[in-house]
């Protein structure tokens, strides 16, 4: 039986498979930094998750008995509350459940005072970007980052 199941931080290890199917899903569909995500690891990821107070860090878990499925973890700074990452095992998707997350995710940010709540979602990761427009989430600003070796003029093997 499918449940969604709110874990303590200290419990995060237990979506790292899942994270790392997502990083390897961003490496994929990445069009400029396949670099970042090749090099990204969990450990680098939870660095940021371990600096959020317990109180302002949210996270469910998608599991089907001892299996994990899929997850959501938000945090909430102020009045600004994020979905920082979502995952769903591929043979959920479609079904809800991803919809029913970001919900529970959205109504306890709003619970907490958020006036502002986003998700951040990688150039190049289409499927994500409909899913969040779907929800009611647009594209309000685009940042772009360098990356020195697309430069034009610049050999990108380095020489």
């Amino acid at each position: 039986m499918i449940e969604l199941v709110d874990i303590p931080k200290a419990k995060i290890a237990c979506i790292r498979n899942l994270w790392e199917r997502l990083n390897e899903m961003h490496y994929e569909d990445s069009v400029y930094f396949e670099d970042h995500f090749a090099s990204f690891t969990f450990e680098k990821r939870i660095e940021s998750i371990a600096r959020i107070d317990d109180a302002d860090l949210k996270i469910t878990i998608v599991r089907d008995g001892p299996k994990f499925l899929g997850y959501c973890i938000s945090s909430v700074d102020g009045k600004r509350g994020e979905i920082d990452s979502l995952y769903l095992d591929e043979d959920l998707r479609g079904r809800g459940l991803g919809k029913e997350l970001v919900g529970r995710h959205k109504a306890w940010m709003k619970e907490r005072g958020c006036e502002l709540i986003r998700a951040a979602v990688s150039y190049g990761h289409d499927s994500a970007a409909k899913f969040y427009h779907s929800l009611g989430f647009y594209e309000r600003l685009t940042y772009f980052e360098l990356k020195e070796d697309l430069l034009p003029g610049k050999d990108p093997g380095g020489a």
